[in-house]
């Protein structure tokens, strides 16, 4: 009886920070600024590396000249070689840090939308960043991610995510105002009973903030 409640509880602000999370992600991309770059990172942190999902969707206003980058020899058409560059690019530009010692970020994957749709501010360049290091001791560890692409217009938003490891628990996230960088304070030991309250209401909070800024901010028709 005193197990289950804990665990229902848990089920309960889990399934929460999920609405919260899934309604960020649909609404950012369509409700950002039009000349505004923004740049949505989702940070799943485990044993023995840490895996970036970025999001970069740039407004219309801002389209042109973002195709106009990738298009190096700027023949209309953006060559995979020209789209491997651009994201080369990108990720050289994250830096990813764990208890002071920096990682190496490698592409995994990578999408496109089509050049008609990017160019008009409807498209959203999806990719998947991984950096391996030795496994986790148990004990508390921190985490740093920043992201210096395309500094001048962007808009950033940066969030742990829930771990997938029971080993794992997030204690707090801290941010720099414009979220261009994000400290992850977690803990890693035996298999824990449940996930970290202060880690998820964090988490959640973030959800929420994002939520709200991106109808904030939403283009009035």
């Amino acid at each position: 009886m005193t197990t289950v409640r804990p665990l229902r509880a848990n089920n309960a602000v889990l399934f929460a920070l999920s609405t919260a999370i899934a309604l960020a992600a649909s609404t950012t991309a369509s409700a950002h600024r039009l000349d505004e770059y923004l740049q949505a990172a989702r940070i799943d942190l485990q044993t023995d590396r840490v895996t970036v999902d970025l999001d970069l969707t740039p407004g219309a206003a801002l389209a042109e000249s973002i195709v106009a980058t990738i298009d190096r020899d700027h023949d209309g058409v953006t060559s995979r070689d020209e789209l491997n560059a651009y994201v080369s690019g990108i990720v050289s530009q994250l830096e990813i840090a764990l208890d002071g010692q920096r990682l190496e970020p490698q592409l995994m994957s990578s999408t496109f939308p089509a050049q008609e749709a990017l160019g008009r501010g409807e498209g959203t360049i999806r990719l998947q960043v991984r950096a391996a290091h030795r496994p986790l001791t148990s004990g508390r560890h921190q985490l740093f991610f920043s992201n210096h692409h395309f500094a001048r217009q962007s808009v950033y938003l940066a969030n742990a995510l829930v771990p997938g490891s029971t080993r794992l628990s997030v204690d707090e996230q801290r941010r720099t105002v414009d979220q261009r960088e994000l400290t992850i304070d977690y803990s890693a030991g035996a298999a824990l009973a449940g996930v970290s309250s202060n880690g998820i209401l964090a988490g959640l909070v973030a959800a929420i903030l994002i939520v709200r800024y991106t109808r904030r901010n939403a283009v009035r028709p």
